[in-house]
């Protein structure tokens, strides 16, 4: 492993942007800041001489949180499209060279911009601050090590400061380490800064022994009396974001739920492949399974519910403010997205807006790279909070139902639909959305391929349309976060933990919490059929449906499911993508847009045609259309993906060895004790 410098600091290290919290996301400094002249070394000395160099340092560590929106993060591609929610139609992208055709290889995982789900070091070594180099663990934990060995040294700081310092650092290395787990497995251990000659070359831990280190600096984090249990609201406008006992409370439910799943916690290894050095020294799973790895979850949980009570239940979920669709909508959207928000335990402030054309996501969503599938739509249940049975209303002509009426809320803040009333920039009742095959579906005034599988990503990227490209959005207007976990994830990760500890009915009280927020019915009563205060499977699947509907597209979090739960039939199956075609009073096809001037009623009569992205919509063919005011027939099928998955013509190919990412053979080869995960070379 490259050579991590616990004191010599380039001077440039002093004129890039950090990513501060609250309202100063991007502080920038000069050469001055340092009182050392252009070309100097910035050495420790210098760095603990004053707090306000110290706080750079800290500010540094908060760069290194994660958030899937983040450049140096996403680099080439978002990898939620390697999930079954989304598919990329990107061809140029990460996962359309290197992920969807298979070709991914230990010697080509991370090679400049990132072509893996993360860097494990960076070719330009630890000093090399790369948008890369972020997204690589060591950076972040070099960082944080740093900062908790020296700030006893800072003169013009309080005891009390220091010691909130040395928490928020050891909280954000621990979430470090955990970014390293769900990605690489066991880690190699860091536990203090490393001098100046001191080169890392530790060999690689076991799993346990990583997460139990782990555990110790969240647990110490939690036992600092200087470090707050939330940010005071008098502070949320410069502090929000930074973290709290909560935030390490968070982050310990979320890697205990993460390792007790079937990924490490099994009697038999996720993969079978060679090598098997990192199955053989455990470093890749527990070697048995222990259920008792899930009671921890439980008990980490609760802990958190009992702080929180004993501080007046300061998190509490986003609830809304009326008892309907528009209400329901606007609670969650601020549950996800808004700053400063009560249910966030741990927010990420990457910038303070998304504009319409920033590459994480807004340019990816014009290029169709973050396209939701019809798996994910189907996903969502009805707004009573009966699972979506919708198929049987597909090549209905017309349909009996339609099928994006009365569906839960958190569908419409997800997934763009063909609903007249939906609230985008563009649309209103004089001018709806136009999602049909012919139909006119804008974005400040011009068309984009957003849309490659018939409904446009909705989450996070609102309704685009800044300023500056013409546009009437809101996406310019309110700043936003990502969270690295919120309450509502907190009481389904509780949820899951209590079905694989036998506690059906408790686990349900946890998932109708969520559901609730946004007027769904209670699960198991709206769907009887599913025995859910006794079916444990069936409980485990639901809590996967209900992260996709309230968690998808945040922190990666559906793909991350996928991994931990082992769920190969779900990465092997084909995708869908749906066309949505309007009918005319003879139920002929319509591929014309409508305008309020026409002089006809907006449509209400549809044909529901999903295809497989893998194959094309051939249903359609011999349909009469009218176009132009004109007959025709369609004469071929239509919608052929251009970026296939490989496991989709040819699934016996799909190896597990996907649910880990490589470490870079340069490093192994060095046999210092780094092993390769099972199925790469």
């Amino acid at each position: 492993m490259k050579k991590i410098n616990s004191i010599k600091f380039i001077l440039l290290l002093a004129i890039i942007s950090f990513v501060g919290v609250g309202c100063v996301d991007e502080i920038k400094f000069g050469n001055a800041f340092l009182d050392k002249a252009p070309g100097e070394d910035v050495n420790e000395d210098v760095i603990f001489s004053k707090k306000v160099y110290t706080d750079y340092l800290l500010w540094q560590c908060y760069e290194g949180l994660f958030t899937p929106f983040k450049n140096c993060y996403a680099g080439n591609g978002q990898f939620e499209t390697l999930s079954d929610i989304m598919h990329s139609e990107e061809g140029w992208d990460s996962m359309g060279r290197f992920h969807y055709t298979g070709v991914l290889s230990a010697s080509n995982a991370n090679p400049g911009w990132l072509v893996a789900r993360a860097a494990y070091i960076t070719s330009g070594g630890m000093e090399n601050m790369s948008n890369t180099a972020f997204r690589c663990i060591w950076t972040g934990i070099r960082d944080c090590c740093l900062l908790v060995d020296n700030v006893d040294r800072v003169p013009d700081m309080t005891d009390a400061e220091k010691a909130r310092y040395k928490a928020e650092a050891k909280v954000i290395m621990a979430s470090k380490y955990f970014d390293g787990i769900h990605n690489f497995g066991g880690l190699p251990i860091v536990d203090h800064a490393l001098a100046v000659d001191e080169v890392l070359e530790k060999p690689r831990s076991t799993i346990e022994e990583t997460v139990t280190f782990v555990v110790s600096l969240l647990d110490e984090a939690i036992a600092e009396p200087e470090l707050p249990w939330n940010i005071p609201a008098s502070e949320l406008a410069t502090w929000a974001g930074r973290v709290t006992k909560a935030s390490a409370l968070g982050i310990k439910a979320k890697l205990l739920n993460y390792v007790a799943s079937p990924i490490f916690n099994s009697d038999t290894p996720y993969c079978a492949e060679e090598p098997q050095e990192a199955v053989n020294a455990l470093q890749v799973w527990y070697g048995n399974y222990d259920v008792k790895r899930w009671e921890a979850v439980v008990d980490a949980c609760e802990e958190f519910f009992r702080m929180n009570s004993a501080n007046g239940n300061y998190y509490q979920l986003e609830e809304a403010t009326t008892p309907d669709e528009a209400g329901y909508r606007a609670a969650f959207r601020k549950a996800y997205r808004a700053r400063g928000n009560r249910e966030s335990l741990l927010e990420v402030h990457d910038r303070v807006y998304m504009l319409e054309w920033d590459n994480q996501p807004g340019g990816f969503w014009h290029d169709g790279g973050i396209a939701p599938t019809l798996e994910w739509m189907e996903m969502f249940p009805w707004a009573d909070g009966k699972n979506y049975d919708g198929q049987k209303y597909y090549n209905q002509r017309p349909a009996q139902k339609d099928i994006f009426e009365n569906r839960d809320p958190r569908l419409y803040e997800s997934i763009v639909v063909q609903k007249r009333d939906y609230k985008h920039q563009i649309y209103g009742e004089d001018n709806p959305i136009q999602l049909w095959e012919g139909g006119e579906f804008l974005t400040s005034g011009a068309r984009y391929n957003c849309k490659p599988w018939g409904l446009p990503t909705y989450k996070f990227v609102l309704d685009l349309g800044d300023a500056i490209q013409g546009g009437k959005g809101t996406i310019d207007k309110e700043p936003f976060q990502t969270s690295y976990i919120r309450l509502a994830e907190l009481y389904l990760i509780y949820a899951e933990a209590l079905a694989e500890t036998g506690n059906n009915v408790k686990a349900l009280e946890q998932i109708n919490k969520v559901r609730a927020r946004v007027g769904l019915g209670k699960l198991e009563v709206m769907n009887p059929e599913l025995n859910l205060t006794t079916n444990k499977e069936n409980l485990i699947k639901e809590v996967m449906r209900e992260r996709a509907c309230e968690l998808g597209f945040e922190y990666e979090n559906r793909l991350h499911d996928m991994n931990r739960r082992v769920m190969e039939k779900d990465f092997k199956k084909h995708l869908h993508g749906i066309h949505i075609y309007r009918l005319d009073d003879d139920n002929g096809l319509v591929l014309e847009k409508w305008t309020k001037d026409s002089g006809d009623p907006f449509p209400t009569k549809f044909l529901y045609v999903p295809y497989d992205l893998n194959e094309g919509d051939a249903t359609a063919v011999g349909y009469t259309i009218i176009k132009d005011g004109k007959e025709s027939k369609i004469e071929s099928p239509t919608g052929m993906t251009a970026n296939p998955r490989f496991v989709w013509d040819h699934p016996e190919r799909w190896s597990n060895k996907w649910l880990l990412v490589p470490l870079p053979p340069d490093e192994i080869n060095k046999n210092y004790g780094l092993t390769q995960n099972p199925g790469w070379y």
